[in-house]
């Protein structure tokens, strides 16, 4: 009787190596691709929740700023600008009685570790203790002068190389615009001119504009969302 002979042939070592060394890329690919798909999440997670930190405060600001000088004797506000940079203001100063104030302050934290932001002083209704110079919160005293943060930009932003030199996310700049005659604003963005035989000049005589770079549509250049509030109290 004669006996089938079957050919058991299995796979050799360089077939084995091989689909060791393919798996092994594969299983690489897909971790890169796992870790890059997990950084840019998380990127975008931050940044939307910078840009609804962002809307929200300049919302509250907007809504703070309408009722600047309402009810005192036309006292202006006082604007103190950044030593180093003084086309931008670090703490805006006005009147809420004769010898008490409110302060809006631009915060740029001097440590890796503190959060950038916009901030008001004297959030009670008796303000902080001020003369007619509209000095700037002493915050050495103890209490400190009440304050309220506005806006917070995360520090995370900044050291994590998110906000760099080109696109400055995060970054508030604060002006305050005299206006001439011709010029004067009235609440909401809403314009009047002036009529014939008009003696006074209608409309607020100081506005506030604040501008800050924004993490939607970032790219090389800042992406700024400018918010303009009429000081109408101001004559």
């Amino acid at each position: 009787m004669n006996h089938l002979k079957f050919s058991q042939r299995g796979m050799t070592l360089i077939e084995i190596l091989i689909a060791l060394a393919l798996s092994i890329i594969i299983i690489l690919a897909m971790l890169r691709a796992f870790v890059t798909t997990g950084k840019v999440t998380a990127e975008a997670s931050l940044g939307a929740k910078v840009d609804s930190n962002i809307m929200l405060g300049l919302i509250a600001t907007d809504r703070i700023l309408q009722g600047v000088g309402y009810s005192i004797n036309n006292h202006v506000p006082k604007a103190y600008a950044f030593s180093n940079d003084v086309s931008n203001i670090e703490y805006l100063v006005w009147k809420i009685s004769d010898n008490k104030c409110r302060a809006l302050r631009n915060y740029k934290a001097t440590d890796s570790n503190a959060d950038n932001g916009l901030y008001i002083y004297g959030t009670e209704d008796t303000g902080y203790s001020c003369d007619d110079s509209l000095n700037k919160p002493d915050l050495t005293t103890n209490p400190a002068p009440t304050a309220e943060r506005l806006i917070r930009i995360e520090n995370t932003i900044l050291t994590s190389g998110i906000s760099d030199a080109s696109n400055k996310i995060g970054a508030i700049k604060i002006e305050l615009d005299t206006l001439n005659d011709s010029q004067r604003c009235m609440p909401f963005g809403a314009k009047y001119s002036l009529n014939t035989g008009e003696i006074a000049p209608v409309g607020g005589k100081y506005q506030v504009a604040i501008t800050v770079n924004t993490y939607a549509a970032s790219t090389d250049t800042p992406k700024p969302i400018r918010n303009v509030t009429c000081l109408f109290n101001f004559k």
